[in-house]
């Protein structure tokens, strides 16, 4: 989950808004306090939405938001969620997604940005040590999905649904810690599940052509060989399109009890206009993307 889960700002009310970024501001502030401040780097709006899938399906009401000062700006108060488990729970979920990438970097990427990474994997690994210690299953499914990609990746899988299982696999698992009810565990995994692939094929999609002149792998580019990259880039649309109804299928089953209106404008908004915008002949990297097309 890296910058393609995100609410539509233009699309939200402004007491929505508030909402959304009161539960973003909260997780920040829970990363500082159980990781230390550096971690706050790490923050992503891919966990605010697993925090506030957590908190809708228990019921979490606008009493838990207090106005505070911000360490981004001290003299200015902020709506801020004030500390919950769930807001724990994807804290550490960000830490060790983090870490996992910048792992992933290191072996993967240019001399360049290599060397950019190397001084961050020391405290990288800190943190997510503390959170593997604090949520063992959550450190073991993302332990195993990092091994089982790896070996896509060297093994060359041309397999779409092969290529893009571990990543779901381990969404799945994260998503099932929100909730303790089996049935609910039963539909959260389906969510995870579908939504990690989603978030695994976007990426590769958003690397296509990167990826083609540096020869770096990418499922399509495998599966395609030889094909133009407009047909290639079309049959991507289809099947993450196909991933995004069964989120949304899955989401469906959930008795959110709050916060309902911002996760349908994430869940059937915010998940096709990322796929839009990098479909777009003249669109910008993702990381390059203004938040105001897409917080």
């Amino acid at each position: 989950m890296f910058g393609y889960i995100r609410a539509i700002k233009p699309e939200m009310k402004c007491l929505e808004y508030d909402l959304y970024r009161g539960v973003y501001c909260g997780l920040c502030r829970q990363l500082g306090k159980d990781y230390g401040q550096f971690s706050r780097f790490s923050l992503t709006y891919d966990c605010t939405l697993l925090a506030m899938l957590g908190l809708a399906l228990l019921g979490d009401t606008g009493s838990n938001f207090h106005w505070q000062g911000c360490i981004a700006n001290p003299l200015k108060k902020k709506w801020i969620h004030t500390y919950h488990p769930t807001l724990s729970y994807a804290a550490a979920v960000d830490v060790l997604l983090t870490a996992q990438k910048a792992e992933d970097g290191v072996e993967d990427s240019s001399l360049g940005k290599r060397a950019a990474l190397l001084p961050l994997l020391p405290p990288l690994r800190h943190m997510a040590k503390k959170a593997r210690q604090n949520y063992p299953r959550l450190g073991e499914a993302v332990a195993g999905y990092q091994a089982e990609q790896r070996k896509v990746e060297q093994q060359k899988v041309d397999s779409i649904d092969r290529a893009a299982h571990p990543t779901a696999q381990a969404l799945a698992a994260i998503c099932r810690g929100l909730s303790e009810e089996p049935p609910v565990q039963k539909v959260l995994d389906r969510l995870g599940y579908h939504l990690g692939r989603y978030v695994y094929l976007m990426d590769a999609l958003d690397d296509l052509e990167e990826d083609q002149k540096s020869g770096s792998y990418n499922v399509f580019l495998l599966r395609f060989a030889g094909r133009p990259l407009e047909e290639i880039k079309d049959y991507a649309r289809q099947t993450i399109n196909a991933s995004i109804a069964q989120v949304a299928a899955a989401y469906e089953l959930l008795d959110c009890k709050s916060y309902r209106s911002i996760l349908n404008n994430i869940v059937y908004l915010g998940l096709k206009t990322q796929l839009h915008l990098i479909l777009q002949p003249s669109c910008p990297k993702r990381k390059e993307l203004p938040d105001e097309l897409t917080l």
